[in-house]
């Protein structure tokens, strides 16, 4: 499509010849045949697509503000694109903005903490109910008297499962390990905070990679609804063009997001601390944490196998 059939487009339109959706689906292939001329080649291949797919979405009433009497189609289309870009651009901006920001935030309110725990006077703090509200105790107490409770038990899988799985370790679970091991509850939450402190920078990472999943299925089925409308439509005009363009980001965003579901479901960024971690607290080496975690796996196993065979 040239210059003259684009300006042609509202004309066409207001005599019957062609329906609103032809009107949009023309513009929307000539916008992304021609993107350069509407300065979209100073950006990349996502940036182009948005802009495009927002046209696409609001096209019907984009051809409603146009007025012959403000000149030719192409300088308003010209002139809408660029308001598209600009609007994208303070989006982007803004989003940058907020994420710094936030980022800032936590590290302020870190440090603010390690202060606040440094100058606490802990004689005056009030004695709570469970869920207790934690105080900082040095790493080195913490494993000294860790280290003396589990010398005194031969059988440390359980332990080492609750500290590996301290991240989403419940009330009632705690109950039956400081049972079972007899430790104090108060002594075993400070326990259980220390190893949380330790993944919280993988909460913030974790957090990153699932606003990028979010992203990617929020632009798969954003395509997705757009390629089904236009696939809809009287195809008495060829927008191949534009399915075929769409679907290559459809699919790409999909692939995106199943792949990244697939790397939690695997354990991606998964919130458990280290088995060096653990065997600084426990006061045993690395192989040792290893070894009761692996042991702990083949008995969770059998386990499944054996009520497997008992309900088949």
């Amino acid at each position: 499509m040239n210059h003259k059939e684009l300006n042609l487009i509202p004309q066409q339109l207001k005599l019957g010849e062609i329906t609103v959706k032809e009107a949009v689906n023309r513009t929307g292939t000539f916008l992304m045949e021609n993107y350069p001329m509407f300065g979209l080649h100073k950006y990349d291949d996502d940036f182009r697509s948005d802009i495009i797919v927002a046209f696409l979405e609001r096209g019907e009433h984009i051809l409603e503000l146009y007025h012959p009497e403000m000149g030719e189609y192409l300088n308003f289309l010209f002139s809408y694109v660029t308001t598209l870009i600009n609007s994208r651009l303070k989006c982007l901006a803004k989003y940058s903005i907020h994420q710094k920001v936030t980022q800032e935030e936590a590290l302020r309110m870190l440090d603010e903490k390690e202060i606040g725990y440094q100058n606490m006077n802990l004689k005056s703090l009030y004695s709570p109910k469970i869920p207790y509200s934690y105080n900082k105790v040095p790493a080195e107490e913490l494993r000294k008297t860790l280290k003396d409770i589990s010398e005194g038990h031969s059988d440390k899988k359980l332990l080492v499962l609750a500290l590996k799985s301290s991240f989403y370790i419940t009330d009632s679970q705690i109950d039956k390990i400081c049972s079972l091991y007899k430790i104090e509850k108060k002594f075993f939450y400070e326990v259980i905070e220390f190893c949380k402190n330790s993944v919280m920078h993988k909460e913030f990472r974790r957090m990153k990679v699932q606003e990028r999943r979010n992203y990617a299925y929020y632009h798969h089925k954003r395509y997705k609804r757009l390629l089904e409308k236009l696939q809809e439509e009287d195809e008495s005009f060829n927008n191949r063009i534009l399915i075929s363009k769409l679907k290559e980001k459809e699919i790409r965003y999909k692939n995106k997001w199943k792949n990244l579901n697939k790397s939690f479901e695997k354990g991606l960024l998964n919130l458990r601390p280290t088995n060096k971690t653990i065997a600084d607290l426990l006061g045993i080496c690395e192989r040792q944490v290893t070894y009761c975690l692996s042991c702990a796996r083949k008995e969770a196993k059998k386990k499944v196998n054996k009520n497997t065979a008992q309900h088949g």
